[in-house]
């Protein structure tokens, strides 16, 4: 059994605090900036990433209505934020050891979808993130709020560069 430590004084487990503070929305904000411009960067620079993200985004996002992008978004940050940086991460240790193993199985579990390695890779990196976002700020927000805002851009963008591309736009 892992002895939890709290960051803001409380007697919550790490894992229970919800609140967000200034610093919070300053790591938020940084997340969501960096992962967002990297996504888009290695879009056009990697074309095995590009490819497993298309598939992807085809598979999920081409019968949706631009609305729904936001319930596809969210959901998921919200179910995987909870499995692993608030489950998964306490249990591993809340250490680069434990950031690094929930960072890989994250990763690996982006692997449907017609995704491939490159999407993996880019997924475990960014888990990562959130896990070191989650043991700095001791919220499972921080990261939740960042992956959601983070997939709802993603989407938007891609959906934005498919009415683009269309004839007559």
């Amino acid at each position: 059994m892992h002895e939890y430590t709290t960051m803001r004084g409380n007697d919550l487990p790490l894992y229970f605090v919800v609140s967000l503070e200034v610093e919070d929305l300053k790591v938020i904000c940084g997340l969501i900036l960096t992962i967002s411009f990297s996504r888009q960067l290695l879009l056009l620079i990697w074309p095995e990433f590009l490819e497993s993200s298309e598939a992807a985004n085809k598979e999920v996002l081409k019968p949706l209505k631009p609305i729904d992008y936001a319930v596809v978004a969210i959901l998921p940050a919200i179910s995987e934020e909870l499995l692993f940086r608030g489950a998964l991460l306490p249990l591993c240790g809340l250490d680069w050891k434990g950031i690094t193993v929930t960072g890989l199985f994250f990763g690996v579990l982006h692997l449907t979808g017609g995704r491939k390695n490159a999407f993996a890779i880019w997924a475990s990196i960014v888990g990562m993130l959130y896990g070191l976002a989650y043991v700095r700020t001791g919220s499972v927000l921080v990261p939740m709020v960042a992956h959601g805002a983070n997939n709802l851009i993603g989407a938007t963008i891609w959906k934005l560069k498919q009415e683009g591309s269309q004839p007559g736009q």
